[in-house]
């Protein structure tokens, strides 16, 4: 057995520490450009706003700092078996659920219980819980958590906000779909109340005493309030950033970055995120983009390295494959693929039939080269790639989607192209978009968008789940990225970067891994 033991020292001052003193009701608003149509349960969250709300309101069993780097959280010890089947958690003995429940062994098998419970519908935690077979409470505070095959990645695992303990009194009580409404962590801050398409409201937890030891707080927040406030459009964000309607703003426009930053009154923070990078998925299940030289024509047709200049003025870099240059396991070979040809783009086109019509759309047994284009996220992006699409005569038929949109679609299998990103500190991220398990199924939303399905690539990743040695995961993640390059159905467009633009007035703002979301349990006032 390997265990892994942190200093008595060390876990007696996360026991011992005193409540700080509060600050006079300092108040975050943070401005976002995205909500939710759902809520915010951990186990079935599906988008970074979610988050963004999920990492105030619960911990993790093992912590992770901006940089990757694991620290005991609600876990305080860990025991992994030599051959990974299993691991055994030791957990602290002083939390208390937001509903007064205490937090022990019982409340983290029924959060990983439940997370493999269809009924759930849990997607991607199911896939970060890897092969959990199931787990056994050995004590009141220590558990031990099995898995069907080896799992190194399991201690990881625990510091992604999916797996976040869940309070199984509040679950009873308000059943799956009233606790994502009114979700009980044992996070700094408490879920107080949300009006949908308009803000969530969170307090401080005055009990809160067991944060992380790479805070520069202990025990309860400065922070009394914090108010999630959803403004979609960007330079509406900035403009309440400037009247003081608001501290924080995410998503900033990098042009305002630059103006902001260059005040004394604001202050900017970048992140570049690891994970999928803003990317094109292709369904592959109809239409034109059956035909892999219409996708590779599409590959050839963006212009990364300009798109990323124009619109992100240096902010942002080109992607080249389907994990950011950031993430660990990245294969560098992803660069070599379908570099900026225009005419190698129309030549393909040519190939497969597609001459071009006199409005300059290419057409073939008179069908238009035409593909529906669900966009959520950027729409300049969207913008910017219709017209580099249309310089090699293809028609990038946008529709700009609210995310309850793009749920229906999804599901009903009724779009060409859609957009995704995931912020991930792991290369195990690819299982989500690219395993044959998450093909998407009427009333079943999974990401594999492109309804790919490859018993090799499943075995790709597989083998690089379980690897024993370093060289044989990263040959194995590389041979994975080159196998989604060559099927072409997934176009990386540009790494995912973070900008933050917030009031002078506080300071402590800190990325969780990742560099999306931003924790603000350190928040106070600025000296």
């Amino acid at each position: 057995m390997r265990r892994q033991v942190f200093g008595a020292a060390a876990v007696a001052a996360l026991l011992a520490a005193s409540p700080a003193a509060f600050a006079q009701d300092l108040t975050v608003t943070w401005a976002d450009d995205s909500t939710s149509d759902v809520g915010y349960d951990p186990r079935v969250t599906q988008s970074r706003h979610e988050e963004q709300v999920i990492v105030q309101v619960f911990d993790q069993l093992v912590a992770a700092d901006a940089d990757g780097t694991l620290y005991p959280n609600l876990a305080t010890e860990w025991i992994v078996a030599d051959d990974n089947m299993s691991v055994t958690l030791k957990l602290r003995e002083d939390v208390t659920f937001h509903d007064g429940t205490p937090f022990d062994a019982k409340a983290v098998k029924f959060t990983f219980d439940t997370i493999t419970d269809p009924a759930t519908g849990s997607q991607g935690a199911v896939d970060l819980l890897g092969p959990y077979s199931g787990s056994e409470v050995i004590g009141l505070y220590e558990i031990k958590i099995s898995y069907t095959r080896a799992f190194p990645g399991a201690i990881a695992s625990f510091s992604e906000n999916e797996l976040s303990p869940v309070s199984p009194s509040a679950v009873a009580a308000l059943g799956n779909t009233g606790f994502a409404q009114a979700p009980v962590g044992t996070g700094p801050f408490k879920f107080e109340s949300w009006e949908k398409g308009t803000q969530v409201v969170l307090v401080r937890n005055d009990d809160y005493n067991w944060a992380p030891e790479f805070y520069d707080n202990e025990g309860p927040s400065k922070v009394a309030k914090i108010i999630h406030r959803f403004i979609n459009n960007a330079g509406t964000r900035v403009a309440a950033l400037e009247t003081g309607e608001v501290s924080v703003t995410d998503l900033t426009p990098p042009l305002d970055m630059r103006r902001l930053g260059d005040t004394d009154d604001f202050t900017t923070m970048v992140g570049v995120a690891s994970g999928v990078p803003f990317s094109l998925m292709l369904n592959t299940s109809r239409g034109l983009f059956q035909d892999i030289k219409v996708r590779q024509a599409l590959f050839y047709a963006i212009d990364r390295p300009r798109l990323a200049e124009n619109l992100f003025f240096g902010l942002a870099k080109p992607a080249f494959g389907p994990i950011s240059s950031g993430t660990p396991a990245y294969w560098s070979g992803v660069e070599e693929y379908y570099p900026y040809d225009p005419e190698k783009a129309a030549a393909l086109l040519e190939e497969a039939g597609w001459t071009m019509g006199t409005d300059g759309i290419r057409e073939k047994e008179g069908q238009k080269l035409s593909i529906h284009y669900a966009s959520l996220l950027e729409r300049d992006t969207a913008v910017t790639l219709q017209a580099m699409a249309k310089e090699v005569g293809m028609d990038l038929a946008v529709e700009i989607v609210t995310k309850a949109k793009q749920d229906e679609l999804i599901l009903g299998n009724d779009y060409d192209m859609g957009e995704i990103r995931w912020v991930f500190n792991s290369p195990s991220v690819l299982v989500i978009p690219f395993s044959s398990t998450n093909i998407p199924e009427p009333g079943k939303f999974k990401f594999n968008w492109m309804h790919w399905a490859s018993p090799e690539l499943d075995a790709l990743l597989k083998q690089a789940s379980v690897a024993k040695s370093s060289d044989e995961m990263l040959q194995s993640y590389a041979d994975a990225q080159k196998m989604i390059m060559e099927y072409a159905a997934f176009v990386p467009v540009h790494d995912q970067t973070q900008t933050i633009a917030y009031t002078s007035s506080i300071d402590g703002l800190r990325f969780a891994p990742g560099n999306w979301q931003v924790r603000l349990y350190d928040v106070r006032p600025a000296e």
